[in-house]
């Protein structure tokens, strides 16, 4: 493993920031203008059914999201239909460059730091802090959940989340990529839990949501089963065209995601 960054040894973060110029390089293909009707992304998507559901009204807010970089629908969904004022950071050179790409192709304005987010310090505390799948690459959950709370005014809301790695596809995902598996480490809520009290946060809960689970991501490849098992997740997607209900009812053993939200002291 390359030199992950100033002040972190290797053993801290499952990755670093050439791992992510890697992984970006070849999402060019996921720059596009997104669709109003987007079942996952849209307007009434999913995405913005959890977002409203767990922080409310974010128009005009103030949010920024670590670990922003590439193509980034969550980070564009809620300044496009949810009227934020979005900031990403990211320590990956592509990954920002490839997110601001997006955020243009789209007609949106946004804030786009590259930087670490754990050594990144803003000039005014955010309304919300997110990071969507960037926990479970640390080994030790507190330190960037303590730089959430710094990051955040009295009072202001910390929403992220995890792959889920006790659903029934991450067994399939540790055995068809153990390479890519051993860069996630799965934190049990209870730990989550302490470390968020630790970090400075109130009221913290943890919840399971988005489509049921048999493959978490394109980097799987089963052989000769992929065709069957990409279409057998497909159809599972597709349920939430006609069941708009994954963004409150979910299932640990079944649900792609694990959400955490807590109020900074």
């Amino acid at each position: 493993m390359t030199d992950p960054g100033p002040n972190r040894s290797p053993a801290e973060e499952m990755t670093d920031p050439s791992y992510w110029d890697d992984e970006w390089s070849r999402a060019g293909s996921l720059v596009a203008e997104l669709r109003a009707d987007d079942y996952y992304f849209g307007a009434d998507g999913l995405f913005a059914r959890l977002v409203r559901r767990r922080l409310g009204d974010v128009a005009g807010r103030r949010i920024v999201e670590f670990g922003g970089g590439g193509p980034n629908l969550r980070l564009l969904a809620m300044a496009k239909w949810m009227g934020a004022h979005v900031t990403a950071v990211d320590y990956s050179p592509v990954g920002i460059g490839t997110v601001r790409r997006l955020f243009e192709l789209n007609g949106c304005a946004g804030q786009f730091v590259e930087s670490d987010a754990q050594h990144w310090t803003p000039e005014e505390p955010f309304d919300h802090v997110v990071h969507w799948g960037v926990l479970e690459h640390f080994a030790d959950p507190l330190p960037l959940l303590a730089h959430s709370a710094r990051c955040l005014r009295p009072g202001a809301t910390l929403l992220f989340s995890m792959p889920n790695m006790e659903a029934m596809g991450a067994g399939l995902w540790r055995r068809w990529s153990p390479e890519n598996w051993s860069r996630h480490v799965f934190h049990p809520d209870q730990r989550v839990l302490a470390c968020l009290d630790a970090a400075g946060f109130d009221g913290a809960i943890a919840f399971h949501f988005g489509v049921p689970c048999i493959k978490m991501a394109p980097w799987e490849h089963p052989g000769r089963l992929a065709p069957l098992v990409d279409a057998a997740q497909k159809g599972l997607s597709a349920a939430a065209r006609v069941l708009p209900v994954f963004d409150r009812v979910g299932h640990r053993r079944l649900s792609m995601e694990r959400g955490f939200l807590a109020v900074r002291r």
